[in-house]
């Protein structure tokens, strides 16, 4: 019987590219978004494609109401529990004394809040001795190197692998994994015209969704905690550890053009 995998914010780029590579592994699956009309496509679009069974059920996982329903929904299934990808996330980029409360309170639920309070409810019910879950927090570049314009963005990622490590260290003795996976720049619908444009300028790699999606296949199946794509980005990410300031450096002189993209989000 094949083993089940959950994946979180399933209708966005990147998730539905690795909700494909986990049907081509052999998982079979169940999609969550806000989109339902986007999960049953991409839903009836697995099926055809893979010969694994595909479930969903449309969530907003910022509401403790509907990360219950998806808890239920996961026990309900007839496959062995086995993987959960918090993928659900959105993004920010303008200037920070240009964004408001609301915003960076929405932006913290969805990407702080919900995947820390799904953890926990899941681990609640399906992290017995012996369950072997595993637990994969899809993070960012931004979440290791602070960058400019994208200031609460970068803040919440820090603290989803903030939580990653401490969480792993928790479990470090038992066989449930917390683990952090670490896009750089890709090429999906939350990017506005300001980021793909700010991105072209600045010469910055964006890779498509099957290569972020084709890095996620590789490192499930290793055993590190932590992983990164892209080069020279994990260079940087070496850089910033061991001299954050020859990086905020370098990220300083960025900030002509940064700002000027950034601009154009506030004033459009």
């Amino acid at each position: 019987m094949n083993q089940l995998a959950v994946i979180t914010g399933a209708t966005g780029g990147i998730g539905g590219a690795i909700a494909a590579t986990l049907a081509e592994e052999g998982y079979a699956l169940l999609l969550t978004g806000r989109q339902a009309d986007k999960l049953s496509a991409l839903q009836a679009e697995l099926k055809a494609r893979y010969d694994v069974d595909v479930h969903s059920i449309a969530a907003d996982l910022t509401q403790p109401e509907d990360r219950a329903a998806l808890v239920n929904a996961i026990g309900s299934q007839a496959q062995s529990f086995k993987l959960l990808v918090n993928n659900a996330g959105t993004s920010q980029f303008g200037l920070f004394v240009d964004s408001s409360d609301d915003l960076t309170e929405a932006l913290i639920r969805t990407n702080v809040t919900a995947p820390i309070c799904l953890t926990r409810a899941v681990l609640r019910q399906f992290g017995g001795n012996g369950s072997g879950v595993e637990v994969i927090n899809i993070g960012s570049t931004f979440g290791i190197i602070g960058y400019p314009g994208f200031t609460t963005y970068s803040a919440t990622k820090f603290a989803l692998r903030g939580f990653s490590q401490a969480l792993a260290r928790e479990y470090g003795d038992t066989d449930i994994r917390i683990r952090y996976f670490a896009p750089r720049a890709t090429q999906t619908g939350l990017n506005s015209a300001a980021v793909n444009a700010l991105n072209t300028e600045l010469g910055v790699t964006m890779d498509a969704t099957e290569t972020v999606a084709r890095a996620f296949a590789k490192f499930l199946r290793g055993k590190k905690l932590v992983g990164h794509i892209g080069w020279p980005e994990r260079f940087f990410v070496w850089l910033n550890k061991v001299s954050p300031g020859t990086v905020g450096s370098a990220l300083i002189k960025q900030l002509p053009v940064i700002r000027r993209h950034a601009r154009t989000v506030s004033s459009g």
